[in-house]
């Protein structure tokens, strides 16, 4: 068991002072010290542990280590142990240390990330518990990375995104947790939503679900409505056993902010179009509250999700507050990119209204302009640097919304549907996707959330150029997985679609018109629920697309394959449909 010299003490000590999420060890005989051989640990984990825990963000020696406190169990001075070890019995352990008190704060809303960089060993799943007040919690179970260029036969990765707690259960989370062959989980966004009920996204029939905010409202307003949105969905069983037994690498979309969130590049403050601070006159449309509300949201996500990022705590501006975007090394086969798409983009190319500006902006073509960024110009460089110089067989990026085209087809070319996707940034996207065309990066893939459909496409150079049979102008593979609860793509647009023109949006929406207008697209499926895998190994890759009924409160409901599609590693214009089951 490992201990630590005086040097790598101070140092600690001296991060812990500015991040709270980097943790200054003790030696292992110190930690010991709180709990003799014979001393008794209750199992009451509930009672101190109520939210259990988790893992996050795994490197080479070290994973992120998450667990919160309940107020009512918390007591002045008390220090929390963490274990890790290589059994479920922690005898043979790999790591003991303890949490000084000061770290288990009210400020924090009693929140721990215990980040253990440098104290594990690579590629290895490890069991790991926290014991407070001689309670212990849930066993949890967390797994290293590969060490940095190793070689690496095969991974499996999870995919999750849109898990609106109001819109229905968690069985495909059950399903995931049951899964010991998935090495990490991915989860691209919308881990809450801000809102408590809203018609326009959030059908709302399941009454033993809804949420009733601290402030009395339907929408987060402050850091404790956030907080609250975070306690309840992460106190789900379901969410909780995926959690515990498995490491996830999450990133953000909108709704851990606001629906449809940007930055107002303008007025140098957060953009939320359908947020009470901007539409509610009470409210002013004050910058400074929505800046507010920006922070807020970004210190709950810090204090919920295991999660290695980059914090100043001093500032108050969310650029520099929060740095999201991160590269996960996995190997010698995967490199991942989790992407931030809402931070740093720019205002909606056609206006802040739905109908004609966000969705199918018809009379509009601003979101060709070379002045729209959705990933900001450090974030962009970041990534295209990092594709370029990559050695990994596989090029893998944690995106948010649909970094394809999707439109509909008119006489006098091509309206896309949704320009809060990549859609209304269409020249940054251009320009990403010709310095990998042109730099030659191979087997690149793209994972994407947010539109509550399951999809299969190609990523061309150019997809004006709608030959399926130009084979150059095929540079990857994007595979989006469908929300786990959140409504769908005809509900949500239904909603916001002027009265008549609904049939007409539903008919251009379905796989067969969605597929003849947009031909690099070889599978779209906007109507059920669940999850999906990808595996990666030398010679190609295996997005696999379940169906969950989020209807269903039951663990033992069945998990049903839709979709299977395999991806080559040579052939960056060959997608396969490896397996079909009905």
């Amino acid at each position: 068991m490992p201990t630590i010299d005086r040097r790598t003490f101070l140092g600690l000590l001296a991060a812990a002072a500015a991040t709270p999420y980097l943790v200054s060890f003790t030696s292992g005989r110190a930690g010991a010290a709180l709990i003799g051989p014979d001393t008794p640990l209750q199992r009451d984990w509930q009672r101190v542990f109520g939210l259990s825990v988790a893992s996050g963000d795994p490197s080479p020696t070290g994973v992120v280590l998450w667990t919160r406190i309940n107020p009512s169990a918390w007591a002045p001075g008390q220090q929390l142990m963490v274990q890790v070890a290589r059994d479920p019995d922690f005898l043979a352990l790999e790591l003991e240390t303890v949490l000084t008190a000061e770290h288990i704060r009210a400020e924090r809303d009693y929140c721990v990330a215990v980040d253990v960089e440098g104290y594990l060993q690579p590629d290895y799943r490890y069991y790991y518990r926290f014991i407070y007040r001689n309670t212990v919690s849930r066993t949890g179970r967390c797994r290293t990375a590969p060490a940095y260029g190793a070689r690496l036969e095969h991974l499996k990765l999870a995919l999750l995104t849109c898990q609106d707690y109001t819109n229905g259960y968690y069985g495909g989370l059950t399903q995931i947790a049951r899964d010991d062959s998935i090495d990490f989980v991915l989860h691209l966004g919308d881990f809450i939503y801000e809102t408590a009920g809203d018609p326009t996204f959030q059908s709302l029939p399941f009454e033993d679900r809804l949420i009733r905010l601290p402030s009395g409202g339907l929408v987060a307003l402050d850091l404790e409505d956030y907080r609250h949105l975070y306690r309840v969905y992460r106190s789900d069983p379901a969410l909780q056993r995926a959690m515990e037994q498995h490491t996830f690498i999450i990133t953000r979309d909108d709704h851990e902010t606001a629906n449809d969130a940007f930055w107002d590049y303008e007025r140098d403050t957060l953009g939320a179009p359908d947020h009470p601070y901007t539409l509610d006159p009470a409210y002013g449309n004050d910058p400074a509250l929505l800046n507010q509300l920006m922070l807020d949201s970004q210190q709950a996500w810090l204090e919920y999700v295991p999660a290695r990022v980059k914090v100043d705590w001093s500032s108050s501006d969310p650029h520099r507050f929060l740095q999201y975007y991160r590269q996960v090394q996995l190997g010698d086969l995967v490199d991942l990119f989790m992407l931030d798409g809402r931070t740093y983009r720019s205002a909606h190319p056609c206006g802040e209204g739905e109908f004609f500006q966000r969705y199918i902006p018809y009379g509009c073509d601003t979101w060709r302009s070379d002045q729209q960024t959705l990933l900001g110009a450090e974030q962009r460089d970041w990534l295209i640097n990092g594709l370029v110089g990559s050695t990994a067989r596989w090029k893998l990026l944690g995106n948010q919304t649909y970094m394809g085209s999707l439109g509909i087809q008119l006489s006098n070319g091509k309206l896309p549907i949704n320009v809060d996707a990549w859609d209304g940034f269409d020249f940054e996207r251009n320009l990403i996707n010709h310095e990998i065309a042109f730099n030659q990066v191979e087997n690149f893939v793209v994972v994407t959330g947010d539109l509550h459909t399951y999809i299969a496409s190609h990523i061309k150079q150019d997809y004006s150029k709608r030959s399926i049979f130009d084979f150059r102008n095929f540079i990857g593979v994007e595979f989006m997985t469908p929300a786990l609860t959140s409504a769908g793509l005809f509900d949500i647009i239904g909603a916001k679609v002027p009265a008549g023109e609904q049939q007409l949006v539903a008919q251009a929406l379905t796989n067969t018109a969605v597929r003849l207008t947009n031909p690099h697209i070889r599978y779209f499926n906007t109507v059920q629920n669940g999850y999906s895998t990808i595996e990666f190994n030398d010679g190609h890759c295996d997005w696999k697309a379940y169906i969950v009924d989020k209807n269903i409160n039951s663990d033992d409901q069945p998990v049903r394959l839709i979709r299977h599609y395999r991806k080559y590693t040579h052939f960056p214009w060959l997608i396969t449909q490896a397996a079909l089951i009905y």
